[in-house]
C-alpha cells in the first residue's frame, strides 16, 4: 500500500514512523513517540551528505507558537535547497522545540543574572527596573518571548498609562508608562543581541509621557512650603520614610533613585560621592551637601540605606502609593517628582545679588545636575567644579530655607 501524501490535516494523527513529502524533495515529517520533527535530507558541498532539523509540530498549538506547520516546512525547505544549488553555504540553526521555547518571564530571569553576575552601571537600580517591568508585563510573562508582539507592548504601555485604581488612588501615569519602556529596552535589547527574539520593540514604539511633551512644571513658593510641611504627616517608617526622602531631593538637586539608593557610608565628611556606576550619567560625581541636606538622612550604619524600604536591606519601593497620600496632605496636584529638580535649578537660575546679575551660573547647575557638555567644549573642559558646586548648593539651601520660612534652623518648623 503505497503511502499517504503529507497534508495539513493528517499532521496529527500520523504513526509514528518517517513519512516522505511528495512535494519538496528530501524533506520528511518524523512521528517519534514524544515530538514531530521536520527534517531535510540534501547532498551538501562536496557531495556529502546532510541531515537538518528544519522545525517541531505541536498539534493544536497555541497562536504564536514556534510549531511550524506544512506549509513552513516546505518554505523553508525549499530555502535551504536554495542555497545549496546557488553554491552558499547552508547556516547551521539552532532549532527549539515549542515546548522548550523561552518564556518572556525567563528572558527577564535570564537578564537579571546576567546583569548581576556583570555589575557595573545600573546594578544599584535593578531592583526598581525589574519589579516595574515585571509588574507592567503581568499579562505576558507566560508568553513565549518571541510572541511578545509590538501591539502587546502597546497595550502594557497604555496599561501602565491609564494606570489601575486602587484603594487609596489611581497608581499609574504617563510617566510611569515611559519609565516602563525605560526599563525595558535594555532588556529586549540585550535579548536581540542574544538571539532570543527578533528585535527591540521598544527602539520602534512611541513613549506616552514626558517622552514626547516636555514638561515645564515648577513649583510655586506656596506649593514647595505645602509639600515639605506635608512630608511630616505621613504616617509609617516607610512614608516618613519617603517625606524624607522627597525633601533631600529638593535641597540636593539630584536624581530620584540615585538618591533612593544612598547609603548613610557613601556620605564622608558631608560629600556624596558617586562612582560611574551609580548614576545615570556614568559619571564620577562628588558634591557636599548643605546641611539642610544632611538633616533629611537620618541615621543608620554605613551599610544602612537611608531611605530604607519595608525589607531590611532594600530600597524604598510604592513611590505612587506615597505620592498620591502626599498629594492629598499637600493638596499640592499634578507635579512629578522630578519637577523638585526642575523647581530646585530654576529656583537657582533666577537668583540674583545686590545688582541683579545671577549668584549661580547655568554652568555650575548643570554640573549640579551632573550633565555632559555638549559640542566641542566636551573635549577640552573636565573640571569637576566642586568648590562651586558646593557654594551654589549652599546658596540654594538658604533661599529654600527663605522659602519654607524656617525658624531658628530647625526643619519644619514655620514662623
Amino acid at each position: 500500500m503505497a503511502p499517504s501524501k503529507l497534508t495539513a490535516a493528517s499532521l496529527d494523527s500520523l504513526p509514528e514512523g518517517t513519512h516522505k513529502d511528495h512535494i519538496v524533495p528530501g524533506l520528511s515529517f518524523r512521528v517519534g513517540k514524544k515530538r514531530r520533527t521536520w527534517v531535510l535530507r540534501y547532498l551538501g558541498q562536496g557531495g556529502k551528505q546532510e541531515t537538518d532539523t528544519l522545525g517541531h509540530y505541536v498539534p493544536r498549538a497555541p497562536e504564536g507558537s514556534l510549531s511550524m506547520g506544512l506549509v513552513t516546512a516546505r518554505d523553508k525547505a525549499r530555502a535551504v535547497l536554495d542555497r545549496v544549488e546557488a553554491g552558499v553555504p547552508v547556516a547551521e540553526e539552532k532549532v527549539i522545540h515549542p515546548k522548550d521555547a523561552m518564556t518572556l518571564r525567563t528572558l527577564i530571569d535570564e537578564y537579571e543574572k546576567m546583569k548581576r553576575a556583570k555589575g557595573g552601571k545600573g546594578v544599584k537600580s535593578l531592583d526598581e527596573a525589574l519589579r516595574t517591568v515585571r509588574r507592567c508585563c503581568a499579562d505576558y510573562l507566560d508568553l513565549p518571548a518571541h510572541a511578545f508582539t509590538k501591539a502587546d507592548l502597546k497595550k502594557a504601555r497604555d496599561k501602565a498609562a491609564q494606570g489601575v485604581r486602587k484603594r487609596k488612588g489611581k497608581i499609574g501615569s504617563p510617566q510611569m508608562a515611559d519609565r516602563f519602556m525605560d526599563y525595558l529596552s535594555p532588556i529586549l535589547n540585550w535579548a536581540a543581541k542574544e538571539d532570543h527574539i527578533e528585535a527591540n520593540l521598544v527602539a520602534v514604539t512611541h513613549k506616552v509621557g514626558p517622552g514626547l511633551v516636555k514638561r515645564k512644571r515648577v513649583l510655586t513658593d506656596d506649593e514647595i512650603r505645602a509639600i515639605w510641611t506635608a512630608t511630616f504627616k505621613m504616617e509609617g517608617r516607610e512614608a516618613l520614610a519617603y517625606g524624607r526622602l522627597c525633601r533631600f531631593l529638593l535641597v540636593s538637586v539630584q536624581r530620584k533613585m540615585e538618591a533612593a539608593l544612598l547609603k548613610h557610608g557613601d556620605i564622608i565628611d558631608g560629600r556624596w560621592k558617586q562612582g560611574e556606576e551609580d548614576n545615570k550619567s556614568a559619571r564620577e560625581h562628588m558634591l557636599r551637601l548643605p546641611q539642610l541636606a544632611l538633616d533629611q538622612l537620618g541615621e543608620g550604619r554605613a551599610d544602612e540605606l537611608c531611605f530604607p524600604g519595608k525589607i531590611r536591606g532594600k530600597p524604598l519601593g510604592g513611590f505612587a502609593k506615597f505620592k498620591t497620600t502626599l498629594d492629598d496632605l499637600s493638596g499640592v496636584r499634578d507635579w512629578v517628582h522630578h519637577d523638585l529638580r526642575r523647581t530646585a535649578t530654576t529656583s537657582m537660575q533666577n537668583m540674583t545679588d545686590a545688582d541683579e546679575m545671577p549668584l549661580i551660573s547655568r554652568d555650575v547647575i548643570s554640573a549640579i545636575m551632573n550633565h555632559a557638555i555638549g559640542g566641542a567644549d566636551a573635549h577640552y573642559l573636565h573640571g569637576t567644579m566642586n568648590k562651586a558646586k558646593s557654594r551654589a548648593l549652599e546658596l540654594w539651601a538658604k533661599e529654600l530655607e527663605r522659602i519654607l520660612k524656617i525658624k531658628n534652623g530647625k526643619i519644619g518648623v514655620l514662623y
